[in-house]
């Protein structure tokens, strides 16, 4: 089987299995009371299904435990939109929402005319 993630990915991961993770992912669906903090649909759990609970972390945390387990750091999302617009966002480096004038919302988007 070939590996996607490199090790220090893998190293990290551990901390996903660890109690205090596991606590503090509660902590977060709970204050955002179950729904995505992108869309607003009713969260689920489980891992098969489009809504499924995805705790994200708003800034990557590359293994630093600081940030990792900062609560303030955490946004409960569905996993629709955690494995699409979020990531792709994360791989783009912006946004490709468009507003109702037609033209992206977000300035770093490439279409966007820069003075």
């Amino acid at each position: 089987m070939e590996k996607w993630r490199t090790e220090e990915a893998e190293e990290y991961r551990k901390l996903y299995r660890t109690k205090q993770w596991k606590m503090l992912r509660e902590q977060a669906l709970l204050r955002d009371a179950f729904r995505c903090q992108r869309c607003g649909c009713f969260l689920k759990r489980g891992r098969s299904h489009p809504q499924s609970a995805v705790v994200h972390h708003l800034k990557a945390h590359k293994g630093d435990p600081d940030l990792f387990f900062d609560l303030n750091n955490l946004q409960s999302v569905c996993w629709a939109d955690h494995s699409g617009v979020i990531q792709s966002e994360e791989v783009l480096g912006y946004s490709k929402e468009i507003g109702a004038d037609g033209w992206p919302t977000d300035d770093n988007h490439p279409s966007v005319r820069r003075a």
